[in-house]
């Protein structure tokens, strides 16, 4: 977990100033008013007439009195805002003085439920708790640090001290309020179900009854989590009954249009829909959730800080706003929290009986990063594709419980599918006490596809329940070296085959023509397609809108029964910005005439607008990102090209699928037995044998009933769900025998598998410290001797000589992969008085030159540093 968010802070870590209206003190009581008279004796002459001064002294002192209140409670510089005194600290809590002593809340949460709190484009915490608990730390004048943790841990961290506060989504529970205190409840939601007016549906009262329907809700809302973790994750029904829409008017239309039966939504906008006719409101409240932010029992100077700054950001309208803006959701659903009360705790009515011992507590807490530092992901190191690494972290054991080796560290989740990195479960080893330091180590190995990958883990006891500090590696997966071009194809006058473009931004299309001449069968495909299913005519056009590169087939059949292929690659530069098209089919591939097809798409990104059209009609203007539809034929034989065309502000992202629509009398018959297994054409690795740093190229084939393809090496998973056809290419840094094994699967899990051997010979070392001279400038972390000189030449024969500041020396050494040894050192024998210090100073060194075993280059150019065993920076120079 390269510098973890507790050393960096976040974008949600801005230290406010203290709003200063927020912290004046106020005299709680009006001043004393003094009134006398000259002479006492006046006054008792005067005792029959003090009725009247004494109606007049109340009738004042109620005026001046009213004035200070006034004053109190509306004068703020003018503002005409009311101002509370600031909440009272009780006595003898240090909760909230330790918060701001140290400028920060220390905030514990679990960033995999969005939209509550998840892990943003830029790998940063976001989501709605995550700005509230910001704000609210804003109002309080400290910043906040950001701890990402198991959910199922949180309560341990808090009473461990670990964290000040946990905002996760947190439900009240009674069984929760035993082992923790909670704010004022912030968020409760409520949702609502629309049907149509002429619908059976008539009430929703179980998630069973909804089985069956189409449902549509809203991208990233709570209710698309809820469902598709309640309603379809658990069988209930199926995932194409579940339509998600970007924005919540889009499916509330298409419900209105029958395309749908239900949608979910708040149920502020659920009403305001009803009123507007020709819906209504079927069900309600199956999901209620009150959320509040935890902290340690006994903590009440900071749960009174808290609730006074949740106040006042509700009353200001900023958690409504907040809601809006994350869960799509109106104010309706905020309340306001009570006035916080101080509470007394109730005297215990029988004798206190002898105290159970408690059971430990589990803790982890991340120290630092041992190797591959990602800069808090603003800079994960490349990895070339296919290498084998490890990550290692510095570790606490900051629990009450001692780990032992049934204790394990393992991967929980990643920004893509690929992020698990081949890593297994790996346990501690020996017995970690608490409070110690353990350094811990992964061994991954960097995927073959290019791209950034960030992987989290989680430690687990022995029960295999979470605990701790999550961590995570990061790596960047640079593209391999370009590969050497096949040869030129044989051009053949009775083959025409060309394309406009073959070079395209993503989201555009290409056009393809061909003219064949003297064919029995022409087939257009692309790489991964069967060929078999993509039979064209001899002469024809297709236009293709990759979202990825691209190789394109067009394969002839001749009468003498051989056949000839040709190929073009349609490079696709990437627009990150633009929506992806995650799926776009029409299937059959093959229909009889008045047929109907099906079409599924999945739309991800920032999308404005999705469009399902055909070249005859627009199907579905104003689609769900995420649905399916039906589209029948007409009434003669064609080929249809389907067309999904996704707009969003970073650009406009396209995908075509093509259906044959044949008569029924010519409709090419179906196979009388399909194939039912998985067949690998042909697997090959070549070369066989290569030295340390060369790559091998791996190519296959697979055809029959063939649904997953996957590469292991050494029985890692190093390319998932590959496709059908392909190659890939994979550089080996270490030497050994390795096998490579293709796994092609079948959806029903039956496979088959192929291997190949290849030996991997040590290449001869590199010295990359040969032939240069470096200057001495810090010694054990301390500037040298401002007159004194220190060098020392590597030389190519294993041989190093230079000065020590007084004496010449020289010696044997060995360096390669960043590991040094120096041995055999000798010295001249002279003496020197000045500068002073200059003996001890050499003595140091040639020491700490002994010492050194490992080396490296952190600006890869003319820095050099050396380390000793405990990994401590011993000697730095610089070339000369």
């Amino acid at each position: 977990m390269a510098d973890n968010l507790e050393d960096n802070g976040s974008e949600f870590e801005d230290i406010q100033p203290i709003y200063e209206d927020d912290t004046r003190v106020f005299e709680p009581d009006p001043p004393e008013q003094n009134y006398t008279l000259d002479e006492y004796e006046e006054q008792e002459a005067a005792r029959s007439g003090m009725n009247w001064l004494l109606v007049g002294l109340v009738a004042l002192a109620a005026v001046v009195t009213g004035l200070l209140i006034y004053y109190f409670l509306f004068n703020n510089g003018g503002g005409g805002s009311i101002i509370s005194p600031p909440p009272t600290t009780p006595t003898g809590d240090p909760s909230w003085t330790n918060v701001r002593a140290k400028g920060r809340l220390v905030v514990g949460t679990s960033l995999d439920y969005p939209p509550f709190a998840y892990r943003n484009q830029q790998f940063q915490p976001d989501g709605f708790d995550m700005a509230v608990i910001s704000d609210i730390a804003g109002r309080l004048g400290v910043g906040t640090e950001i701890k990402d943790m198991a959910f199922d841990s949180l309560g341990d961290a808090i009473n461990l001290g670990q964290i000040d506060v946990a905002i996760a989504a947190i439900s009240v529970t009674p069984e929760r309020e035993e082992l923790v205190d909670f704010s004022n409840v912030y968020w409760i939601g409520e949702e609502g179900f629309l049907a149509r007016t002429d619908s059976a549906i008539t009430s929703i009262t179980t998630l069973s009854q909804m089985a069956g329907h189409r449902i549509g809700v809203q991208r990233g809302s709570v209710y698309e989590t809820w469902l598709q973790r309640d309603l379809v994750d658990s069988g209930l029904t199926q995932a194409g009954n579940l339509f998600v829409y970007e924005t919540v008017d889009a499916a509330v239309r298409d419900l209105r249009e029958q395309r749908l039966d239900l949608v979910v939504l708040d149920v502020r906008v659920a009403e305001a829909s009803v009123a507007q006719g020709g819906l209504k409101l079927v069900g309600r409240g199956l999901n209620p959730q009150r959320y509040a932010i935890a902290m340690r029992n006994g903590a009440e100077a900071l749960r009174i800080q808290l609730n006074s700054a949740l106040t006042q950001l509700q009353n200001e309208g900023r958690i409504a706003a907040l809601a809006q803006q994350y869960l799509n959701a109106g104010p309706g659903a905020i309340i306001t929290p009570p006035a916080p009360t101080a509470t007394t705790p109730a005297q215990p009515t029988t004798p206190p009986t002898q105290p159970t011992t408690a059971p430990c507590v589990n803790g982890m807490r991340f120290v630092a990063d041992l190797n591959l530092s990602d800069n808090n992901m603003q800079s994960p190191p490349p990895i070339s594709p296919g290498q084998p690494f490890s990550k290692g972290w510095r570790i606490q054991n900051s629990g009450t419980c001692a780990w032992t080796t049934a204790f394990r560290l393992v991967y929980v989740s990643g920004n893509v599918p690929g992020a698990g990195m081949g890593g297994q479960p790996t346990p501690v080893q020996g017995f970690v006490p608490p409070g110690q330091q353990y350094d811990i180590f992964v061994n991954l190995v960097a995927p073959l596809t290019p791209g950034v990958y960030q992987g989290i883990w989680q430690m687990v006891d022995d029960q295999s329940r979470p605990f701790g500090d999550r961590i995570w590696v990061g790596i960047t997966v640079p593209a391999s070296p370009t590969a050497t071009p096949q040869a030129t194809q044989t051009p053949s006058p009775s083959i025409q085959f060309s394309v406009n473009r073959d070079n395209i931004l993503q989201g555009e299309c290409s056009t393809f023509t061909w003219n064949v001449q003297n064919a029995t069968a022409v087939y257009f495909y692309a790489q991964g397609e069967a060929w078999q299913n993509n039979q064209v005519p001899p002469q024809s056009t297709r236009v293709a809108c990759p979202g990825t590169t691209t190789v394109y087939f067009l394969r002839v059949l001749k009468p003498d029964g051989t056949v000839e292929e040709r190929q073009t690659t349609i490079t696709v530069r990437p627009n990150v910005n633009a929506p992806t098209i995650a799926q776009f089919v029409a299937s059959p591939a093959q229909v009889t005439v008045g047929q109907c097809v099906t079409l599924q798409w999945d739309v991800q990104g920032s999308v404005s607008r999705v469009t399902i059209s055909n070249q005859f009609r627009v199907v579905w203007d104003n689609a769900p990102s995420r649905g399916n539809t039906q589209d029948c034929t007409g009434g003669q034989p064609t080929t249809i090209e389907y067309r999904i065309q996704a707009a969003g502000p970073g650009g406009t992202s396209q995908a075509l699928d093509y259906v044959s629509v044949v008569n029924p009398a010519t409709a090419t018959p179906n196979p009388t037995a399909p194939p039912t297994n998985p067949i690998i054409d042909s697997f090959n690795v070549t070369p066989t044998q290569l030295q340390t740093g060369q790559c091998v190229q791996i190519t296959w084939s697979t055809s029959g009933a063939t649904w997953l393809v996957r590469l292991l090496r050494n029985n890692v998973l190093v390319l998932d769900n590959a496709a059908q056809s392909g190659s890939a290419q994979d550089c080996l840094a270490f030497a050994g025998s390795y096998t490579y094994q293709l796994v092609a699967s079948t959806a029903g899990g039956q496979s088959t598998s192929r291997d190949q051997s290849v030996l991997v010979t040590e290449a001869p070392p590199t010295n990359p410290l040969a032939g240069k001279t470096y200057g001495l400038t810090d010694l054990n972390g301390v500037p040298i001797i401002l007159e004194s000189m220190i060098t020392v030449t590597f030389n190519s024969d294993g041989t190093l000589n230079g000065s020590g500041g007084c004496n010449n020396y020289n010696g044997r050494y060995t360096a390669n992969d960043g590991r040094i040894t120096v041995s055999e050192i000798s010295q001249t024998n002279s003496l020197c008085v000045v500068p002073g210090g200059i003996m001890e100073q050499e003595s140091a060194y040639i020491n700490a030159l002994r010492a050194a075993v490992t080396f490296e280059f952190p600006d890869r150019t003319t820095r050099l540093i050396m380390r000793n065993a405990a990994g401590q920076e011993i000697l730095s120079y610089l070339l000369k």
